[in-house]
């Protein structure tokens, strides 16, 4: 585990650019975000927030200063592999995390993870990607297929209710690899894996690249792009105890996400600067930040979202809840 506290992001840039047009014009905050001096101090000046790889994962970074705004003055990014989440959470290590919605919906069930689901972040971001012989979802069948390193992580669950909503069963249908990614792509290359699952800056490199074709971009394709894949969670004690400092948190992380649709190259600059991405991969970091809509996440409702996997996951065995009963259980919206 790593703990980075942060005060690197250049904040001379982020009020340079908001001053471009003002602050208020240039994030499109409306009303509904509130404002922060109308609420009480936060309980706590200390956030841990999760730090990961995922690109997509950008408005989590980009809200520091903002989180700033807000009142916290101690803000520590916990980095740690992503077979160790639960443990984290167990061992509550961790104050607020961007969710893959499905995976985390599975940790809240099967294994008793003290999650609060409280607001949608962003859709859009993973890819199935198929080599010139599969034209449909449909094709796979009886296919070799990469879903990930470990089963039923999140790309093998976004797989899962991807093929199962087309008629197909994800436990016989298929032949899964679990191999490391680098070994994947080997073996797409050579024709020996059909289809693989993908996530920000993976496909764009692919498609720039002209390596396979989407066959599914969850950016355009429905019901997917109905939906947030990703959401905000955070630990269930950390939300009741501190009702004000969780709310505060998320206005500003959800005034990144209308910093990064109005300013992508920050966006890239931070990732690469906090050495979550690479640089060589820059190219491609910033073609993923153009192409998920953040902007748009107040027309989509997050409830919805999760009676929609909460349906999803029920059809593939991996959710018991009822939609209602897990929103009720599992959800603060406040």
């Amino acid at each position: 585990m790593e703990i980075h506290s942060t005060s690197s992001l250049s904040r001379r840039k982020f009020l340079t650019t908001t001053a471009l047009a003002g602050t208020a014009i240039y994030l499109g905050i409306g009303p509904d975000l509130g404002s922060a001096a109308h609420d009480p101090p936060p309980e706590t000046t200390t956030l841990r927030l999760r730090q990961w790889a995922p690109a997509c994962w950008a408005p989590f970074y980009v809200a520091e200063p903002l989180l700033r705004d807000e009142g916290f003055t101690d803000i520590k990014y916990v980095s740690f592999p992503g077979t160790e989440y639960v443990n984290m959470l167990e061992r509550e290590e961790v104050d607020l995390s961007p969710s893959f919605t499905p995976l985390d919906m599975i940790n809240v069930e099967r294994s008793n993870s003290p999650l609060t689901f409280l607001s949608g972040m962003h859709r859009g971001c993973y890819a199935l990607v198929g080599n010139e012989r599969i034209r449909s979802v449909n094709d796979l069948k009886g296919k070799r297929v990469w879903t990930g390193s470990i089963e039923n992580n999140g790309p093998h669950v976004f797989f899962k209710t991807i093929v199962s909503y087309v008629g197909l069963n994800p436990d016989t249908d298929f032949e899964y690899l679990w191999i490391s990614k680098g070994e994947a792509m080997k073996l797409f290359l050579e024709g020996k894996i059909d289809a693989f699952m993908s996530f920000p800056p993976g496909p764009q490199e692919l498609m720039d690249k002209g390596i396979g074709h989407l066959l599914v971009d969850t950016n355009i394709d429905r019901p997917w792009s109905q939906y947030f894949c990703c959401t905000i969670v955070g630990h269930t004690k950390f939300v009741k105890n501190n009702p004000v400092a969780t709310k505060r948190a998320i206005r500003a992380i959800l005034k990144a996400n209308d910093i990064v649709a109005k300013d992508p190259q920050l966006a890239t600059d931070t990732l690469l600067q906090r050495k979550i991405r690479k640089e060589s991969e820059k190219k491609y970091v910033l073609q993923a930040v153009k192409d998920i809509p953040y902007g748009k996440w107040r027309a989509y409702n997050p409830e919805d979202t999760l009676r929609f996997y909460a349906l999803r996951l029920r059809e593939v065995g991996m959710l018991d809840s009822q939609p209602e009963e897990f929103i009720r259980k599992h959800t603060d919206w406040s």
